[in-house]
């Protein structure tokens, strides 16, 4: 497996761990919090002569980090634009400690880190499994050979040729699967004080002061605290995962009467229209707002699913 390929896979199963549920509570740490400019590098001292041409570019696989950091940043950075805030009102500010005593009792420190080792990790291993139970996946990789031609192959000599290019990796696969968790386990640590303080703001927006007294009250009772440690937590368990099958079946029950709402919805309106129905007038300005000329937007115009099928069908009945 590439290691460049793991990434993106912890970045997804880190919006698992901050489902829907909690997308709104996420986003609402201190939008007011002044961000420090990074440190502007040191001047490096002028070269001449020979020095001067050595230069550090990076290698391949720096760049690939590099980009690869740059879009898991600008993926994450969205929950920022999705989740504009208001900040706090100097009341609920007064209500932070209130809010700070449930939020450590309902995620206490290391909470992450057991929804990690409870629910996600045996996930994880079935996903990495179900990769490293079928050889041809592999297979497929090092030797360029169609996955549809592989599939006709028994398991027995999938596995035997997948050892003679690539022997070590079942050994790698498990190592592999093993850094991964660690990985994950050490990223979801780095993001729970965060969470814990964007939670902590969270509850001061949705209950009063009194409402939270009486909560912690609730909280010092057995019920109360079995509640309070099981409210995070149970999002993660397997009963809520495995929902997600329904997931198919749900979108098959509505995707019928969605599609004919869809269509009811468009027969409202009026169609776009393409530059070849424009007027001569209205061809002449979109040319010029566009800085095209009109015979450029009349070759670049798209064209319909029909007259693509339409324009195949011909150059095969020519062929």
């Amino acid at each position: 497996m590439n290691s460049f390929a793991v990434v993106p896979a912890l970045s997804a199963l880190s919006l698992i761990l901050v489902s829907p549920v909690h997308a709104q509570e996420a986003a609402n740490s201190d939008p007011g919090a002044e961000v420090s400019e990074p440190a502007a590098p040191p001047e490096e001292p002028a070269q001449d002569g020979d020095e001067a041409e050595m230069m550090d570019f990076p290698t391949e696989e720096e760049e690939a980090l590099q980009e690869l950091e740059r879009e898991i940043t600008e993926s994450f950075a969205l929950f920022g634009d999705l989740f504009q805030v208001e900040p706090l009102t100097p009341e609920q500010e007064e209500l932070i400690p209130l809010a700070q005593q449930m939020t450590d009792i309902i995620l206490p420190e290391g909470t992450f880190g057991l929804v990690m080792q409870d629910s996600l990790e045996p996930m994880f291993d079935t996903i990495m499994g179900a990769m490293a139970s079928d050889p041809r996946f592999r297979l497929a990789e090092v030797t360029g050979v169609d996955s549809l031609d592989l599939d006709e192959l028994e398991d027995e000599a999938a596995r035997e040729a997948l050892e003679i290019f690539d022997p070590e990796f079942t050994m790698r696969n498990e190592k592999m699967g093993d850094l991964v968790l660690e990985l994950v386990s050490e990223m979801f640590s780095a993001m729970e004080p965060s969470y814990r303080t964007a939670y902590t703001r969270a509850l001061v927006t949705r209950f009063e002061e009194q409402e939270m007294r009486e909560l912690l009250v609730f909280f010092e009772t057995p019920l109360g605290a079995k509640f309070a440690v099981n409210s995070f937590s149970i999002q993660y368990d397997p009963q809520m995962l495995g929902v997600m099958e329904q997931m198919g079946p749900a979108m098959v029950e509505v995707m019928p009467d969605m599609m004919e709402r869809f269509s009811t919805f468009e027969e409202q309106f009026e169609k776009e229209r393409k530059f070849s129905e424009l007027s001569s007038a209205e061809r002449d300005r979109a040319a010029q707002l566009l800085g095209k000329s009109v015979n450029e937007l009349d070759a670049l115009e798209p064209q319909d699913n029909d007259e693509i099928i339409e324009d195949d069908a011909n150059e095969y009945q020519e062929v």
